[in-house]
């Protein structure tokens, strides 16, 4: 019995608003026909932007992306709050008829760049309050819609740049660049206890992923396993060749010793002669007198000669 995975790869989204990225990654296995697909940092159902979905054997380098850093393009609505700072939220203000000419008066466009670039100084943040994170093995929005107190975690994060600071007929724009895991919508929450003006997100698009932005980004329903892109285009490590006794100790979890490879520290390929074909995706543990390296992932199966090979 043998099997070649033709269609592992990387695949590139845009998610719409209105759907949630469990329900985008379900729809992208029908139409790709693919037993396993993974994702690389979810969106909220109101957010929309860059996805990016290991498939196949690819979900082994899903935890590869999940630090990586973000940009986003944000909407703020003035005068309209909920308790979870976007649309989805239960409104607690709406009082923009009133609220927005008194924003325009108290916050110039100069004002607004002023304040907004004093977010790059913030080492921190908590959590907001309704989020999908865990608490006991409940959402702790639901927790805290229930009446429950919760305790608000906070999280080391760093906030690079802030840019493209706009005017709009609801509020105002911004760009911002984030370190992963960080909250959007509980920076517009902060900003509107600090300012007393009721604020929430209206439109968030997620634009960049670390080194890979929405360029050449398509909509589900237009994608095809020829969007793919391989592990070269995608996460390029250095590669050296296994000539027949290391493939040997490779597929069994063995090591050639007398054959350290000179890599760089984050990892490296192991490929079969074909020099197309992964053996291993290894980390250099730089321990001459211990391990010489640990594998991330080996794929090839002794047991049913399956091979990785695109």
């Amino acid at each position: 019995m043998s099997k070649t995975y033709y269609h592992s790869g990387f695949l590139f989204v845009y998610k719409p608003p209105g759907i949630t990225s469990s329900d985008l990654v379900l729809k992208a296995k029908r139409i790709l026909k693919q037993k396993s697909v993974g994702h690389t940092g979810t969106l909220d159902r109101f957010a929309e932007g860059l996805l990016i979905l290991p498939c196949g054997d690819y979900t082994a380098f899903s935890q590869v992306f999940l630090g990586k850093d973000k940009t986003y393009y944000a909407e703020v609505v003035v005068g309209l709050k909920t308790d979870s700072g976007d649309p989805e939220g239960v409104v607690e203000v709406d009082e923009r008829e009133t609220i927005t000419p008194r924003f325009a008066s108290e916050f110039p466009i100069e004002r607004l760049e002023e304040e907004l670039g004093k977010l790059t100084a913030l080492t921190s943040q908590k959590a907001p309050k309704i989020s999908a994170l865990k608490v006991g093995g409940k959402r702790q929005s639901d927790l805290v819609r229930e009446g429950t107190l919760v305790e608000e975690k906070e999280r080391a994060i760093s906030i690079y740049k802030v840019a493209d600071i706009q005017r709009t007929n609801s509020g105002f724009s911004f760009r911002i660049h984030v370190s992963s895991g960080t909250y959007i919508r509980k920076i517009v929450l902060d900003l509107s206890e600090k300012w007393g003006i009721p604020m929430s997100l209206g439109r968030l698009v997620r634009e960049s992923i670390g080194e890979f932005d929405l360029n050449g980004v398509k909509p589900l329903e237009e994608i095809t396993h020829e969007d793919m892109r391989t592990w070269k285009e995608v996460f390029p490590l250095p590669i050296r060749i296994a000539d027949e006794a290391e493939k040997k100790a490779v597929v069994h979890g063995g090591y050639i010793w007398d054959k350290l490879p000179k890599v760089e520290e984050n990892g490296f390929y192991i490929l079969d002669s074909d020099e197309t074909t992964i053996l291993a995706w290894c980390s250099y543990e730089g321990k001459p007198d211990h391990i010489p390296y640990r594998y991330r992932k080996v794929f090839f199966d002794p047991s049913l000669k399956i091979m990785f090979s695109k």
